[in-house]
């Protein structure tokens, strides 16, 4: 068996060495070396801190990485990046490449918004980018036209503290401070009185409690008393009350009438009430039968003539 030198073994094992090292360095830079990927490109004026490594996401998915960045000599200052996608993925035309945060914290990502064409970009085409505005910037945007508003807040709030330290005097604290006092004086009575009053108010649940027995008890007589009045109002309904009151109405009408007639004096009624000379003329006949009648007890052979023996007396 043929015996390698030990320059042949060291130099293989630099090599071997050397060989991992790449490829755990590509490794840890994101490279892929068993899955096939096109590459883009892509012209930026700024990339924001994006670096190399920077994932590539299509809808949030991790479809490939950020291969190369660098600078375009040519006076303009732009800056040239390369990606690797996986060729799964086919980018329409139209795509546009967005740097933005990758996290909250620290960390940037391009973001691989789709095109709506049905053609698509080929290996090693340049694509759009830009980009997108950072939260902070967008923060900033929102807070300045504000800026002259909390100003002027400030300013009517340092009045409005002024206006009430000129107000709050010490003859107001110890007003506030007897008002305080007055409070709890009320609320100790208020204590104290509902201490008292809470024998009675228990006795007037007892009571509430007792009546609303007592009508659960009698439901029976209440719903029969109820039945009584709905058959009396029946039957009062179905005596055509109604006639009976206008019939009523019009012989009032008509006892009206012959009231006002009588004490007018008109009729025979109305004569009797109002002329005394009926009265006169039946008081003086009266007087005149009584005389008579009198003098028929007194004088009787005057108007009444009769004899046994058809004599007359001289």
């Amino acid at each position: 068996m043929k015996k390698f030198s030990k320059e042949v073994m060291v130099g293989a094992v630099a090599l071997i060495t050397i060989v991992v090292f790449i490829f755990l360095f590509n490794f840890l830079k994101g490279t892929e070396f068993f899955s096939s990927s096109d590459t883009y490109h892509i012209i930026y004026n700024e990339i924001s801190g994006l670096e190399e490594s920077s994932p590539v996401e299509i809808n949030g998915y991790k479809a490939g990485i950020v291969q190369d960045i660098k600078f375009i000599n040519d006076g303009t200052g732009r800056l040239a990046v390369s990606i690797t996608v996986k060729k799964e993925f086919d980018l329409p035309l139209g795509t546009a490449a967005e740097i933005t945060t990758a996290s909250l914290i620290a960390g940037m990502k391009i973001k691989l918004i789709m095109g709506e064409s049905k053609e698509f970009y080929h290996n090693h085409d340049t694509i759009e980018g830009y980009v997108a505005p950072s939260i902070i910037d967008k923060l900033a945007g929102s807070i300045a036209p504000l800026e002259d508003n909390i100003a002027d807040i400030i300013i009517t709030l340092d009045s409005v503290i002024s206006s009430l330290n000129s107000l709050i005097t010490p003859e107001l604290t110890a007003n506030i401070q007897s008002a305080v006092a007055n409070v709890n004086g009320i609320t100790a009575n208020f204590r104290e009185i509902s201490a008292k009053e809470k024998e009675k108010l228990i006795g007037s649940i007892e009571d509430l409690n007792k009546f609303t027995t007592m009508l659960s008890s009698n439901s029976a007589s209440f719903d029969s008393t109820i039945k009584n009045i709905g058959a009396i109002s029946d039957t009062i309904a179905s005596a055509d009350l109604g006639t009976s009151l206008s019939s009523l109405k019009s012989t009032l009408s008509s006892m009206d009438s012959v009231l006002k007639n009588i004490s007018t004096g008109e009729g025979t009624a109305g004569k009797l009430v109002t002329d005394d000379s009926l009265y006169v003329n039946l008081s003086n006949s009266l007087n005149s039968l009584d005389l008579l009648l009198r003098d028929m007890k007194d004088n009787p052979k005057k108007y009444v003539h009769f004899s046994l023996f058809g004599k007359k007396d001289k």
